[in-house]
């Protein structure tokens, strides 16, 4: 079910697209997010233009989460005709902190990221996915995420 759910939210999101799609805008966003493995938090950024610095603090699958990072963005969108929708890529890195009853993990990724702008609304949606090396554990994983921010 909540499979379904995230594909008719990804596909209202897509088909509205064609509407309203923005440029990227710099200043101080803030926001949800929520990922696999799962988790939900609240996340903030501070977009500078060539590049945004984020901070995300969550709980999932037994864990709370820190996560610092930054992205570099590319300032052409990704266009992709046949949806009519201007997408914005990002690569950067983050580290993660997972603090658990039994301790704590820390991991380091390295994710893309692609981004779209509301026209009409200050918001922004993104979706994050990457390779995610864990240290204590010692453990390569594929991770994703994907949320909303509002700017300010």
């Amino acid at each position: 079910m909540k499979k379904i759910l995230l594909v008719a939210v990804l596909l209202l999101l897509i088909s509205s697209a064609a509407l309203f799609a923005a440029e990227p805008r710099e200043g101080i966003k803030a926001g949800l997010v929520t990922g696999l493995p799962f988790h939900i938090g609240a996340i903030g950024e501070y977009d500078f233009g060539v590049a945004s610095a984020s901070v995300a603090l969550g709980y999932g699958s037994g864990s709370f989460l820190l996560r610092m990072g930054g992205d570099y963005h590319f300032d052409k969108p990704f266009v992709n005709s046949d949806w009519g929708i201007d997408l914005y890529l990002s690569v950067g890195g983050h580290l993660d902190i997972f603090i658990f009853s039994g301790g704590a993990a820390v991991a380091l990724g390295i994710p893309v990221t692609w981004s779209w702008y509301m026209d009409d609304l200050p918001l922004k949606f993104f979706v994050k996915a990457g390779p995610e090396i864990f240290f204590n554990f010692g453990g390569l994983d594929f991770l994703g995420s994907a949320g909303a921010m509002y700017q300010f």
